[in-house]
């Protein structure tokens, strides 16, 4: 784990919420609705259109179960799932997870602590940014998961909460580039929309000069000018939180499950590890069910 702090984003009152916010931090799932056609897509040609809808529903269950596993243990937070690809839902509906035909990822009882709000923007960068905007005025920290790394362990949830105690951001890189989990503290909100701190604009204006702040201005935002889905996410958004002065702590990786070769992977890890059996129950069932099938 390493911690990118510069010096002058750190303030002696940087760990202490205000007193606006709830106190108990807020967790997310950053999902979509197992749509077939539209879920897992670069696992159609291996799984078919059903079949990579049902996997984005193990995913959406194994990622439900672990945050319902933060809760019970005694963490208190507030779980909420974004969610797109289906238009119409309902807060608290479980069925709406998926359409007809596909084995919905979670019952009623196992998404009543959770919100279930609708993802908006035309892409990534512009939903991960409404859904801190959402979560962060009414939570002194924030951290959004996504469903492509089920093997992430539950201590490394807890990790990135205790990490946003000390710094602004925290994030968990994918070895692709991606990142499976991101998170803002509170001080981070005016840098979504590109609205640099004070400090780091009168840093950039002392120590950089005009092309220096010319960048800082363009690049302000966290998850604006990020090139998703690409091998540079990672690197582009760590960028933008640095520009802006924000401190953030980086995670050990973990692989995410995107192509054939991630799942053949995946594969093989759970027929190895009974740990990762449990970190992963719905993942495994599937897989175990397409190797009957195929046989």
């Amino acid at each position: 784990m390493r911690k990118l702090i510069p010096k002058r984003c750190v303030s002696p009152h940087a760990s202490s919420p205000s007193a606006t916010h709830n106190s108990t931090p807020a967790v997310a799932i950053f999902t979509r609705a197992p749509v077939p056609g539209k879920a897992k897509t670069r696992l159609i040609p291996r799984l078919g259109r059903e079949g990579a809808a049902e996997f984005q529903a193990a995913l959406i269950s194994d990622a439900i179960r672990k945050v319902s596993r933060l809760v019970s243990s005694g963490h208190d937070v507030t779980p909420y799932i974004f969610l797109a690809g289906r238009g119409l839902f309902a807060n608290r509906s479980a069925r709406l997870l998926t359409p007809p035909g596909i084995p919905c990822p979670a019952t009623a009882r196992s998404v009543a602590n959770f919100a279930v709000l609708a993802q908006r923007g035309p892409d990534l960068g512009a939903r991960l940014e409404r859904a801190f905007r959402q979560m962060l005025p009414r939570h002194a920290l924030a951290i959004v998961i996504g469903t492509d790394s089920p093997l992430v362990p539950l201590r490394v949830l807890r990790l990135a909460l205790s990490e946003l105690r000390i710094c602004d951001a925290v994030l968990g890189p994918c070895p692709d580039g991606g990142y499976y989990v991101v998170g803002l503290r509170d001080t981070g909100v005016a840098t979504l929309s590109g609205r640099l701190p004070r400090k780091a604009v009168a840093s950039s204006r002392s120590h950089a000069g005009r092309s220096r702040r010319r960048r800082l201005t363009a690049s302000a935002g966290v998850f604006r000018r990020v090139r998703w889905g690409s091998a540079s996410a990672f690197r582009d958004t760590l960028r933008n939180l640095v520009d802006c002065g924000l401190s953030c702590s980086i995670l050990q990786p973990f692989p995410d499950v995107d192509r054939p070769d991630d799942l053949r992977r995946l594969a093989r890890e759970l027929a190895r590890s009974p740990k990762a059996r449990r970190l992963a129950p719905a993942a495994w069932s599937f897989i175990r069910q397409r190797r009957r099938k195929n046989r």
